[in-house]
This record gives structure tokens, C-alpha cells and sequence, in this order.
């Protein structure tokens, strides 16, 4: 079984049980999230497709943590010009472990 969720303008294919790392969903204290954008659930028998989502269907997780990725620079330089300037960013990430899909 498996379901595709939109969040954040990206879609996830997530199934129950496993652990996946989406966009930061901001600091909230909830230990427990549900998505009701589901645009596609699969149960291994039949596929319900939405028109945009699928009415009725959520999907439940619960937040393991909250995570940074590694730092990526951004560097700007022209040549001749004496000019350079480096600036860093680090990503935020949630981790999440999704619990049950409901059609």
C-alpha cells in the first residue's frame, strides 16, 4: 500500500511504517501530523486517483525531528574586480514516520 501527497508544492510517495524527510512544517510542538492533499492511493488492488486529490483520504505521521542538511555555499566573484562574497545556507527538514492511509 502507498499513497503520493502533495506538500509544499512537492509530491512524496510514502507508504506506512517508513520514515521520510519532507520540508520543515515550521515549529509546531505536535507530535503528530496529517496531510489531507492525497493525489494518489494504492492499496496493491485497486488505484484511486484524485481530480486534484482523492476525497476523503488522509495520511497520518508522526514527527521523529527535526533535522538540517549539510551546509551549501553560494559564491559570488568577478574576475578583475576585486570582488568576492561567500554566503552559506543549511536546508531544514522534518523527519516524519507515517503511521496509517486512510481512503
Amino acid at each position: 500500500m502507498f499513497a503520493i501527497i502533495n506538500h509544499n508544492k512537492e509530491q512524496y510517495k510514502v507508504e506506512p511504517g517508513k520514515t521520510y524527510r519532507i520540508d520543515g512544517l515550521g515549529d509546531t510542538d505536535e507530535k503528530k501530523v496529517r496531510f489531507d492533499e492525497v493525489l494518489l492511493v494504492n492499496d496493491g488492488k485497486t488505484t484511486k486517483v484524485g481530480d486534484p486529490a482523492v476525497k476523503g483520504a488522509t495520511v497520518e505521521a508522526e514527527i521523529v525531528g527535526r533535522i538540517k542538511d549539510q551546509k551549501v555555499g553560494v559564491l559570488k566573484f568577478h574576475p578583475k574586480k576585486h570582488y568576492k562574497r561567500y554566503n552559506g545556507h543549511r536546508q531544514t527538514y522534518t523527519e516524519i514516520k507515517v503511521s496509517s492511509i486512510n481512503s
